[in-house]
């Protein structure tokens, strides 16, 4: 069956290459090809699709089964050729994995051209899809040689989604996206998400490209199986329309919210920002939410396929006194306690910067009259809380006293900073974060959350499930907060600069580097 299937590596690729040659050889003499009745030829090779700026498809399509064919041949002959391939590719520096990525490609961009025969030019070309019939079969010929071949192929087929995905973003779609105001994408990308999530074909699909799951990536922490330690953090799904769709790309687990008891339409505009050079985002939502009944509504019901948190905080308003202020968030607790919302944990933010009254509960005498009260409560699901990142470390090991007085089980570091003279912002940036209202995520969090965490762990032990969020961007950096002392970890910033599949692609190589 090997030899079989190493066989079809080298013939298929003939076929692709004569096709092609015929389409050129027929476009050089000026001559339509025949294609028979039932097939429209000239009007297919004709349109605008038929090219891709100066370059014909059939060049392309020439070139690559060329390439196919000589990877191919080499593969037979068990070539080395790890010394002929840059750097970049050097994780698909064997034959077989050279070969199975740009079989993927091309069968991609078939179904690609096969849809804009049917849908665009509404025509078929009878050469067209003797080409995609070739690639899509060079596709599924190469993916069994592998799985036949390989230790784990299921590994190597979530490599070659994630690079391909990332190129794809970082090259082609980030650069477009970031011509765009950051609110109006983010709003685009959560109806699409929330489109996504309601199919489960499309659930499945997404799960298929993006997510890498393993029984060595899955951990318990009071009493909560997460599949992965990647966590999406509260402030990108602000209320749950993205639920269903976040554990397929990939997260552990994610946070929805910040949940308030009353509904507020978020800051005025611009509420968001980028800063590409500091890898940072300016943010000043001020807690923009539906309002815990309606989002309590909307998720009801709802099976999540992976733990969800919802992250709690008292509403962005004036209260006339602190009780006041300490009720309202309780009212939240209390209304999902008697909701028939299957989260399992829940987040107590107080630490957002954007918001009325500032940081209300980041001092110990405001934060024990908070925590006394929910401790009433009982709560059915662990709590943990959001820290700040700007207090010195005695401030923050005197509300980390408090939390390990009452019913907290873990603490997450952190939130946004506020520090106008952070040394990761360069200066352009700092200048254009001056004349903006907001503070910012990303890089400019990453060591005072690592040194944060360094200092739970050394004077807490594992009295406290530590989260550790901000400045994650890819393995090295995720490793550097678990090295810290972080159990779990949360993302944004990473997400939006790096693309969706950076979640798969750091539980992956997690994984393979506990192997």
């Amino acid at each position: 069956m090997k030899t079989f299937l190493l066989l079809l590596h080298v013939a298929l690729p003939l076929i692709g290459i004569a096709d092609a040659s015929y389409l050129a050889y027929e476009e050089l003499q000026g001559i339509v090809p025949p294609c028979g009745s039932g097939f429209s030829c000239g009007e297919v090779l004709s349109s605008p699709y038929a090219h891709i700026g100066p370059v014909p498809l059939y060049a392309l399509g020439l070139l690559f089964y060329l390439t196919l064919f000589i990877l191919g041949v080499a593969t037979i002959l068990e070539l080395d050729i790890k010394g002929f391939v840059p750097k970049k590719l050097q994780s698909f520096a064997t034959l077989p994995q050279l070969f199975t990525t740009l079989a993927t490609l091309g069968g991609l961009f078939s179904l690609y051209l096969v849809f804009i025969m049917a849908f665009v030019i509404k025509g078929w070309c009878l050469y067209c899809l003797i080409s995609a019939a070739t690639s899509m079969t060079l596709f599924f010929v190469s993916w069994k040689y592998f799985s036949m071949t390989q230790k784990k192929p299921h590994l190597l087929l979530k490599t070659i989604s994630h690079t391909i995905f990332n190129f794809l973003y970082t090259q082609l779609l980030k650069p477009v996206l970031f011509l765009f105001d950051p609110e109006t994408i983010h709003t685009a990308f959560t109806k699409a998400g929330y489109i996504l999530g309601q199919n489960s074909l499309t659930r499945s699909l997404t799960n298929w490209i993006f997510s890498y799951n393993s029984p060595t990536t899955a951990v318990t922490f009071n009493g909560i199986s997460f599949p992965n330690k990647i966590g999406l953090c509260a402030g990108f799904d602000y209320n749950g329309e993205m639920a269903r769709i976040l554990g397929p790309v990939g997260f552990g687990f994610h946070t929805i919210g910040t949940v308030t008891a009353q509904p507020y339409q978020g800051n005025p505009k611009p509420r968001l920002g980028r800063l590409p050079d500091s890898k940072a985002l300016i943010v000043n939502k001020g807690l923009k939410s539906l309002g815990a009944k309606t989002i309590i509504a909307k998720l009801s019901g709802i099976h999540f396929s992976v733990p969800v948190g919802i992250s709690i905080a008292s509403t962005n308003t004036h209260f006339d006194s602190d009780h006041e202020q300490v009720m309202d968030v309780i009212k939240s607790f209390v209304l999902f306690e008697k909701s028939q919302v299957h989260h399992s944990y829940y987040e107590l933010n107080i630490s957002c910067p954007n918001t009325f009254g500032g940081e209300p509960f980041t001092t110990p005498n405001r934060l024990e009259q908070l925590l006394s009260v929910i401790d009433t409560l009982e709560l059915s699901k662990p709590l943990y809380i959001k820290m700040p990142i700007d207090q010195s470390e005695k401030e923050t090991l005197a509300l980390l006293r408090v939390s390990a007085a009452h019913t907290v089980q873990g603490v997450i570091f952190g939130n946004l900073t506020k520090d106008k003279n952070n040394p990761a912002v360069t200066d352009a940036d700092r200048k254009i974060w001056k004349q903006r209202k907001g503070n910012l995520s990303g890089q400019p969090t990453f060591e005072r959350s690592n040194n944060l965490i360094k200092l739970t762990k050394k004077n807490f032990k594992n009295r406290f499930t530590i989260v550790g969020c901000g400045g994650i961007f890819d393995t090295k950096t995720a490793q550097t907060k678990l090295d810290a002392g972080a159990d779990l970890l949360q993302l944004i910033t990473g997400m939006i600069y790096n693309g969706p599949q950076t979640i798969g692609t750091i539980n992956r190589e997690l994984d393979s580097k506990s192997a």
